[in-house]
């Protein structure tokens, strides 16, 4: 994608309590795959080259900053009363913006930079209002469907709870990631009303709204149904925890190591492995963790933040935040930390 003609902002609602992970802890800082849930959509706006990336708290809304840190401006959105009154908060700091606006989930870690372009660029090409991603599922999960008029038009997004017995069985839904016209959409936010089943302002009101004055909507459909995967419980976090591993090991044998037992091996996403490295079973490898090639990693070894040269053997042993020199033996029973 050729760099973007307009600025983009990017608005990541992140101001949920998570009522259902039962947890004191905010649903966004809650780890995969170690790092929190948020971090991936901040990575996915990085990634798509966003100007301004800008995060709207609200529950333990200092721990959230103070864990994400100082590099994103934060607006504060101290009662949560929907996805619209988000995007009205983070209005307030967006009196006269230019371009485009994203919005996206917070809860939402298989997004992509590479998904965000594909929006950005659909969006900016067709000159439209609105572009918004969607996906299809047969059955569909309890997810806003996308309604469209005989032509193919999107008409209106309606939530599964507001949604009757017909609207619930389009297998077409709404993921929650948007590309607007800032100064076609921020001036409709004042237009939203709370007349729906959870008495809160929906962002995809905003749908209706465009369509009702013919703006242009557009829509891309992610292949990828993972895209839309939202983390709302901890059996989905366990879920995507699995799901995540697997695309890790699956990466890793593609790029030439090789995995005894892969169902028994935990590698966190900014481990770095060398090509001909075999991996033996109950191995954990995590944080900055780079192995150099034609190693053997295992059985029974933890690697955190850890260097490993080329042609090392490890087994049965612990090394936190040590560089191993190339050809090393180490283990069993092995307990190396820091410099």
């Amino acid at each position: 994608m050729p760099p973007s003609s307009k600025p983009v902002t990017a608005v990541i609602l992140a101001a949920g309590k998570g009522v259902r992970m039962k947890s004191r802890l905010p649903k966004v800082l809650h780890n995969l795959m170690g790092r929190p849930i948020v971090s991936y959509v901040i990575e996915a706006c990085q990634k798509a080259k966003v100007n301004r990336i800008i995060l709207v708290v609200g529950h333990q809304a200092e721990l959230v900053k103070n864990t994400l840190g100082p590099d994103f401006e934060y607006v504060e959105q101290t009662r949560q009363l929907g996805t619209g009154h988000a995007l009205m908060m983070a209005a307030e700091k967006l009196p006269d913006l230019k371009g485009d606006l994203l919005v996206l989930a917070g809860d939402t870690p298989f997004l992509t930079g590479q998904v965000l372009k594909k929006l950005i660029q659909r969006h900016q090409n067709t000159h439209a209002a609105a572009t918004l991603m969607t996906a299809v599922m047969d059955p569909p999960p309890a997810y806003g469907r996308i309604v469209r008029d005989a032509s193919g038009h999107l008409i209106r997004i309606v939530e599964e709870r507001d949604a009757t017995s017909e609207e619930k069985k389009i297998t077409e839904v709404n993921t929650s990631h948007y590309c607007f016209q800032a100064s076609k959409v921020l001036p409709l936010l004042s237009g939203l009303n709370t007349q729906n089943d959870q008495g809160e302002y929906y962002l995809t009101d905003i749908i209706q709204i465009l369509a009702q004055q013919d703006d242009k909507i557009e829509t891309v459909t992610s292949k990828d149904p993972n895209v839309l995967i939202g983390i709302n419980s901890r059996a989905h976090l366990i879920e995507c925890h699995q799901l995540y591993r697997k695309q890790i090991i699956r990466k890793w044998i593609e790029q030439g190591v090789s995995f005894v037992n892969p169902e028994t091996v935990y590698i966190e996403p900014d481990v770095k492995i060398g090509q001909d490295t075999t991996i033996h079973p109950s191995t954990t490898l995590t944080g900055k963790t780079v192995i150099g090639k034609g190693c053997t990693i295992g059985p029974e070894v933890k690697l955190t933040d850890a260097k490993i040269g080329e042609n090392c053997t490890i087994e049965f042993s612990v090394i936190e935040n040590r560089t191993i020199e190339a050809n090393a033996v180490i283990g069993p029973f092995a307990y190396l930390t820091g410099e």
